[in-house]
């Protein structure tokens, strides 16, 4: 239609007037956005501005964020989640033995009254707790009983103190900034807690280098952003546009310098670690272990596990700053490596259902890194809480503060750790060692300090009091462990699962102890021990049968208090063993039920199927937050039988199944899109360092691992800076 034409007709004539008034209209309101809002909103305003996007949108970002703000009054608080499928607990789960059904969080008293806390104040730049305040109970009030822990917040004077942007040129708003660092500290610090908090934000605050650096906060910021839920793109890693891309890429520039400098830092040590996890979330694991591989080289090189000749007269502050980083990374490089344990024991139900295991998932590095624990001690609660930090947390509607027990937590998580390093070296030998099958009353005994540890966890983290999403991982990660362990040394046995509905450990009929020391010798090529040197080792059925169990219903009952919405990378591993497992357990069910099944076949098969359902659906509601859940999603779905996928999508509006070339571009994608970090590095004198991992199928994958960055040059630059003053404050 012609100029002449829609001048001639009125109708249109109008219609065009409407619109340039409408669009005039919207560009009135992001003017008056410009000139109203404050600083940092105007700042972010102006940013897509700059980016190309267009008024409308950037509008309904604005009205959108004003909505969401509005709803934030009263975040989620529902009582509880609804179980799909089957809403009550199985009833092969209520077991006479499980401890877990008498935990507050399973069933809490309404009318309980509430524990008297401690209130954080500020004093100069340190957090103090309230001298005045009554003597702590360690049963926190109602409210982490009755609401999901992603309704807390993180609640911490020295966070609203704190200019993060002076440590990144991502984004200037510090609002932005400091709710991504309060996700941060609620979901994944008190699990991976690489760094003490108190030290980071002080320094962060008084611009210090001893305990902060610009590459430790964009790392730790672009972790925040897989968990800060109101980034609805936060699994999109290769999306230049999103936050998350933009300081990892900050990150990695940072990282860069430091190499080139050649000195190792604390703090380059503790930012390797989340790279390391980020990297994970990305499913790019391979790429991500050489960040660990690094930290482990540079923190030989500084002795960092060693205990200085000037220990003593060092500097109290920096003497604590050091020793918490060395346990950090000696408790997550033995996490690492026992997760990747973990996946390889699900390897062999993930093989009868495919034939082969996907690499997106964990390398198998079994052997530990570091053969020994710092030689510095852990020190006792009591006699240094400071030296643990706190993480305090309040809840919607309450005016009262709870903390989380960090302290208690992070000292039965590293001893639980240093257990599960023993494990590993016991199974898989030393770091440059070969292996040598151990004898079954050593595994016996690993066991035995299993439940040891276990039966001396303090009351905060006992089975009847643990509440936080923290605690109920590390119940799970000891129940994993050993459900884990059993299940390798049964393998080639006897079946780990029973056809019939599940009952109670003690009534199953097992084989003798004498036969299962016998089975577990010529599993592991080694000779039946002449004298054991403690008790022996349960029956194994029972044993497995009595961790699977519990370990499934702490999984139900995350679920049931917390749900799985919220970022967490050890629920993703939980849920995929589970789904695993499970899936072999209805297959062998199936193939000896009899035909028609009876009642009670049918009710165990329908449990099974309901465990399958919440697994699956956990990893999808996981894989919002982060790619390498969606890949197990994609993984555990496509094993599942006909009729388990055809009960999904009804209790579950999930996507469709990816065709195989869509399948094969992401997996790709994932091994491709980010370069490696220093390759060389891996050959570079590592200290006490399995030197296998640079060789072999990993020295193969050297070509394919150059630093090409594709995404960065064809979107952005890289800005190759000299490295910034102040670095004579930086500790090595």
């Amino acid at each position: 239609m012609g100029p002449s034409v829609l001048l001639s007709d009125p109708v249109a004539l109008k219609r065009r007037f409407v619109d340039l008034e409408d669009k005039v209209n919207i560009y009135e309101q992001v003017y008056a956005i410009l000139r109203s809002r404050p600083q940092h909103e105007a700042n972010s305003v102006f940013k897509r501005i700059r980016t190309g996007d267009d008024p409308q949108s950037i509008l309904r970002h604005v009205e959108h964020g004003d909505l969401l703000l509005q709803l934030r009054v009263v975040p989620e608080s529902r009582y509880r989640y609804e179980f799909p499928f089957m809403s009550p607990l199985p009833a092969r789960l209520q077991t006479e033995d499980n401890p877990y059904l008498g935990s507050l969080i399973y069933e809490w008293e309404v009318e309980r009254p509430r524990s008297p806390v401690r209130s954080p104040k500020r004093r100069g730049k340190q957090l103090e707790t309230d001298r005045s305040a009554s003597k702590e109970s360690t049963t926190p009030g109602p409210g982490p009983y009755v609401k999901p822990f992603h309704a807390a917040e993180v609640h911490d004077p020295l966070i609203d103190s704190a200019e993060p942007s002076k440590w990144t040129d991502v984004t200037t708003d510090n609002t932005l900034l400091r709710s991504l660092l309060r996700s941060y500290f609620l979901h994944e610090y008190q699990w991976f807690s690489a760094f003490q908090k108190e030290y980071f934000l002080s320094d962060m605050i008084a611009d210090r280098r001893q305990f902060c650096s610009p590459l430790l906060v964009n790392a730790v910021l672009a972790l925040a952003c897989h968990s800060y839920r109101e980034l609805t793109d936060r699994a999109e890693f290769w999306n230049p546009r999103t936050l998350g891309y933009g300081f990892l890429t900050e990150a990695k520039r940072h990282w860069e310098l430091e190499q080139a400098g050649g000195r190792g830092k604390l703090t380059t040590i503790q930012a390797a670690i989340i790279l390391n996890i980020v990297y994970n979330l990305n499913a790019m694991v391979k790429l991500g272990w050489q960040y660990t591989l690094q930290a482990i080289d540079m923190a030989h090189k500084m002795k960092l596990f060693k205990k200085p000749e000037n220990w003593e007269t060092l500097n109290t502050r920096l003497r604590a700053g050091r020793d918490f980083t060395a346990w950090s990374l000696f408790g997550w490089q033995r996490y690492a490596v026992s997760i990747q344990l973990v996946l390889k024991g699900t390897q062999s139900a993930q093989v009868l259902i495919h034939g082969h295991f996907s690499h997106c998932t964990y390398t198998l590095f079994e052997k530990p890194l570091v053969n020994d624990p710092p030689e510095v001690p852990l020190p006792t609660i009591t006699a240094d809480p400071s030296w643990y930090g706190e993480v305090w947390l309040k809840y919607p509607l309450e005016s009262i503060l709870y903390p989380s027990h960090f302290a208690e937590f992070y000292k039965a998580n590293t001893e639980f750790r240093v257990i599960l390093n023993d494990i590993s070296k016991t199974l898989h030998g030393e770091a440059g060692q070969s292996r040598s099958p151990p004898a079954e009353s050593k595994i016996a005994a690993l066991y035995w300090r299993l439940q040891a540890w276990y039966a001396a966890l303090p009351e905060s983290l006992s089975p009847r009091t643990i509440v936080f999403t923290a605690q109920m991982k590390l119940h799970m990660h000891y129940h994993h462990a050993i459900v884990t362990m059993i299940q390798s040394l049964m393998t080639g046995v006897s079946d780990i699962t029973s056809s019939a509905p599940a009952a109670s450990p003690a009534s199953v009929a097992f084989p003798a102890p004498s036969q299962n020391v016998l089975a577990i010798s010529s599993l592991l090529n080694s000779d039946p021990p002449s004298e054991p040197t403690g008790p022996p080792l349960p029956p194994l059925q029972a044993t497995f049968s009595l961790h699977r169990t519990q370990y499934e219903t702490l999984l139900r009952l995350y679920y049931l208090r917390h749900g799985f919405e919220a970022l967490d990378v050890f629920i993703m591993v939980s849920l995929m063993t589970l789904a695993f497992i499970t899936t072999k357990e209805l297959e062998d069910t199936r193939l000896s039920s009899a035909q028609p099944p009876s009642e009670e076949q049918k009710a165990h098969i329908d449990s099974l199927r309901a465990t399958l359902v919440l697994c699956t659906r956990g990893l999808y509601d996981q894989g919002k937050s982060y790619y390498l859940s969606q890949t197990i999603f994609r993984l555990v779905r496509s094993g599942m039988h006909v009729d388990e996928k055809e009960l999904l999508r009804e209790y579950a509006s999930l996507p469709d199944e990816e065709d195989s070339a869509d399948a094969k571009m992401r997996e790709e994608l994932a091994q491709r899109l980010w370069p490696h970090p220093h390759p060389q590095a891996q050959n570079d004198g590592q200290e006490g360092v399995e030197t296998e991992h640079a060789s072999g199928p990993a020295a193969q994958e050297q070509e394919g691992w150059k630093v090409l960055d594709v995404l960065l040059k064809k979107y952005g630059e890289v800005r190759m800076e000299a490295p910034e003053s102040g670095d004579s404050e930086d500790q090595g």
